[in-house]
């Protein structure tokens, strides 16, 4: 297996509306350079914050899908079809463009938070479907808890978006020194953004994430191959084989939010060159 990670300097960035809303890009847009220009079907990835009331005007996407998640603060859609909505606080925004829609989103709130994530379905067959637009509420994402760890499913198992691209969404909150384990699949990539805190990674067989507590405790920083993870690290993890698992840490001062996308290395059709 392997975890690569890329720092915010391998990573992209952008802004709107006179500098208010700054973005970081994991993957940035065609011709902007960034460490990774997709992984699978995602294929644009930003994280951005509003520092005063900003909006981010009507433009147009076609056949593609698009996810705005809320982390923090109130976001204002509108668009072509006729709808004028907002989400707040866990809750996500989702465009299927279709044969073609225009729109625009407005964070109300100073300090508003959200990502907003491109996906490419087959692109041939959704150009042929009318544009839709829905929204979630954070109250319809199931939540599972274990000790420490909190895993929201965004998209996913019993979770209520439906998307034509394979795609499965996770925010995962781990409390100081808190250990969650995630499974890997052969022949699928899990990309995440660390936004909050830090803390450690490492591939390996089930019962391997209590080893990886003790070299905390110990004070090893990369024993048994594991990575550190750091604040707005990006990060892409794959499996050689069948049974591996991600162990993930939290810092035992500050424990550790990931945002994370698992999507196949090849979907079943040709992708877009970027």
């Amino acid at each position: 297996m392997s975890i690569h990670i890329y720092p915010v300097s391998e990573q992209g960035s952008g802004a709107f509306d006179g500098g208010k809303f700054v973005e970081q890009r994991a993957i940035s847009f065609p011709g902007e350079k960034t460490a990774v220009d997709r992984v699978g079907p995602l294929f644009y990835w930003a994280w951005g914050k509003a520092s005063d009331v900003s909006e981010i005007g009507m433009h147009p996407h076609k056949a593609f899908e698009i996810v705005t998640y809320v982390i923090d603060g109130l976001v204002e859609h509108r668009d072509s079809l006729g709808s004028l909505e907002t989400v707040t606080n866990g809750g996500a925004q989702v465009i299927q463009a279709g044969s073609g829609v225009y729109h625009a989103e407005a964070f109300r709130r100073a300090g508003s938070e959200a990502m907003q994530i491109w996906f490419e379905p087959h692109l041939s067959e959704t150009v042929k479907k009318p544009a839709t637009y829905h929204q979630y509420e954070h109250e319809l994402f199931p939540i599972s808890q274990t000790v420490g760890a909190t895993a929201k499913t965004v998209i996913g198992a019993g979770a209520p978006i439906q998307l034509d691209a394979d795609v499965r969404l996770y925010d995962w909150q781990l409390e100081p020194g808190a250990a969650f384990s995630y499974g890997l699949q052969p022949g699928r990539r899990l990309a995440f953004l660390v936004i909050r805190g830090a803390g450690t990674g490492v591939v390996g067989a089930a019962g391997l994430a209590a080893g990886l507590g003790q070299e905390q405790g110990q004070g090893q920083e990369q024993g048994q191959g594991r990575k550190s993870l750091s604040h707005k690290d990006f990060a892409v993890a794959q499996a050689a084989g069948d049974g591996e698992i991600l162990h993930l840490l939290g810092d035992s001062a500050q424990g550790m939010r990931i945002i994370a996308i698992d999507v196949p290395e090849n979907p079943g059709y040709a992708l877009y060159r970027k």
